[in-house]
């Protein structure tokens, strides 16, 4: 008689397997573990992984095909609407130039009516009109060239009227190889906005 509480199971043929193989209770299988309510759990689980992959692999891939072709975007043209003034362009005026930077690039800036005098403080003849040469070759007006009242100048000078003129002067003094301290401004030289007096310190192109 069968036991209350237990499965009862027809006799067969199974029932005659040795004890050692215990898998088997006739037909049927051995009652299951108490770990296989867990099954149902973990593959829930493990399904819930994929789909989140492949929905991270997705959007992935469809970055590429979201990005929009700027020629592809509509553009509404036509007038503002009445009472809406149209935004007003603002244009940025460029930075007024350093006084005290040297201005190599005569092309930078304004040199209408820019006035030059070169003189030559030595008894070396030529040496003014070749200086004025060197400063015409980068884009300096044509300087007049002559020789100073005194012939034995030892320092050069590059002197200049007005305190806007200081770059110009600055410049001009280092590209005939004078030194910025050598650099004046003063009236003594009304003839010309910028005056170059050439001394025996100068370095003239005839002996480089």
């Amino acid at each position: 008689m069968a036991k209350p509480g237990k499965n009862t199971y027809l006799p067969d043929r199974f029932d005659d397997v040795p004890p050692a193989d215990s898998r088997y209770v006739g037909t049927h299988r051995r009652e299951r573990s108490s770990w296989s309510m867990f099954a149902p759990i973990g593959i829930g689980l493990g399904s819930v992984v994929v789909l989140v992959v492949a929905g991270l692999w997705f959007v992935d891939r469809s970055d590429d095909y979201l990005e929009l072709d700027p020629s592809e975007v509509p553009v509404i043209e036509g007038e503002a609407p009445a009472g809406e003034a149209a935004p007003e362009s603002v244009e940025l005026e460029p930075e007024a130039a350093d006084p005290n930077d040297p201005v190599l690039d005569p092309s930078q800036i304004d040199i209408t009516g820019l006035s030059l005098t070169i003189l030559n403080g030595t008894d070396k003849q030529g040496m003014a009109a070749r200086a004025a040469e060197r400063l015409t070759i980068v884009g300096w007006p044509e300087a007049t060239a002559t020789n100073a009242e005194s012939t034995d100048v030892a320092q050069s000078t590059v002197a200049y009227l007005d305190e806007a003129d200081r770059g110009i002067a600055l410049g001009i003094a280092e590209i005939l190889g004078i030194g910025a301290d050598q650099v004046v401004q003063t009236g003594a030289y009304p003839g010309a906005r910028v005056t170059v007096v050439l001394g025996a310190d100068y370095v003239d192109t005839e002996s480089t």
